[in-house]
């Protein structure tokens, strides 16, 4: 009887012990970012990215995410002052958005300093930069980290393959790829995106510069029938971060799984961004009459180079009035990204 009793008292503390053991902590975080609901940022790179971090804890932390899409909470230029002040726990957005406050960041996307082949050069060389450099203008949050588009392409009525056809053509770009479009002759045009399908098709622009997978998400494989490789003028980037307040009173362990993912969160997001970068341009391939993807000559970029060299020299300036080492910063992000662009990367598999 007591050896019957005594076993069940063991069974029932190693049941105890066992719970104890196996006990999830449940984290409730908020989430904003600039896109719709149906994005594949919201639908699978940060989905999988917090799972990356409850993976990490072993099961000791398990998230409930509140998900704000597109101005559910937060307009996508007011997203780093509402991660900032608290508004959302975590959350991401463009640097280009807040040029003000990104001086440092934005120097990858200046115009002909550093342009990515691929979104996974551009994500692996986003966040080597912040970590060389640890900017000031992310002292306020605490940066979980950095990802970016693929390169820019010029979607276009008319085949283009030489630098001197841009001169004259109503372009709609944005962020510093306006002033990449102003030094080739161009004319920029500014306005959403949401417009730019109904602005091609009347005729009111004659091109736009974006990533490839717009020609799927936002259609505009129906409208443009040509499509020039031009990294040259666009490479978005953007921060992941989290609010300093609610990152100091996480668990340290927690901490340390957000830490211990963060390499592989930039390189699945490079992957993911890039699948969909060339889901864009086959969905265009399959339009009636073809989609034709080009791509300048050597000479052509040449010129093209030597046109953008005096952004290039605008920045460093500008950066140097700001009390920063333009020089340096502008030599440090050819190399990070020229370093990447060198490499090859494995394809995501969905």
């Amino acid at each position: 009887m007591k050896k019957s009793l005594g076993m069940l008292v063991g069974f029932s503390l190693v049941l105890f012990l066992s719970g104890r053991l196996c006990a999830q902590e449940k984290i409730t975080l908020s989430f904003a970012h600039l896109w719709p609901a149906t994005h594949f940022t919201h639908v699978d790179q940060f989905p999988r990215y917090f799972k990356m971090v409850e993976q990490a804890t072993k099961g000791k932390y398990v998230f409930d995410i509140k998900w704000y899409p597109v101005e559910s909470l937060l307009k996508p230029v007011d997203l780093f002052d509402g991660v900032e002040k608290g508004i959302a726990d975590t959350g991401t957005s463009s640097c280009g958005y807040n040029p003000g406050r990104f001086p440092v960041m934005l120097t990858l996307t200046q115009p002909g300093i550093a342009p990515p082949k691929n979104a996974d050069a551009a994500a692996h060389a986003g966040f080597e930069f912040y970590n060389t450099l640890k900017p000031k203008e992310f002292d306020n949050v605490k940066v979980l980290y950095i990802y970016a588009t693929g390169p820019g392409w010029i979607h276009s009525h008319k085949p283009i393959t030489k630098v001197e056809q841009l001169k004259g053509m109503k372009i709609r770009v944005t962020g510093s790829g306006v002033l990449g479009v102003k030094a080739v002759g161009g004319e920029p045009v500014a306005m959403p995106m949401g417009e730019v399908y109904l602005a091609a098709q009347k005729g009111i622009i004659d091109a736009l510069v974006s990533p490839a997978e717009t020609l799927e998400g936002w259609r505009h494989a129906e409208v443009f029938k040509y499509s020039t490789f031009m990294p040259y003028f666009y490479s978005e980037y953007f921060w992941v971060a989290m609010n300093l307040s609610k990152w100091k009173s996480l668990p340290q362990a927690l901490q340390d799984a957000f830490e211990s993912v963060a390499a592989r969160a930039v390189k699945e997001a490079g992957q993911i961004w890039q699948y969909n970068m060339k889901k864009g341009e086959e969905y265009a391939k399959r339009q009636p009459g073809g989609h034709e993807f080009l791509y300048l000559s050597d000479d052509e970029v040449q010129k093209l180079v030597a046109l953008l060299k005096p952004v290039e020299g605008e920045y460093i300036a500008q950066l140097n009035s700001k009390g920063l080492d333009g020089q340096k910063l502008v030599k440090t992000a050819k190399e990070i990204v020229e370093k990447y662009n060198r490499l090859t990367y494995e394809p995501w598999k969905p």
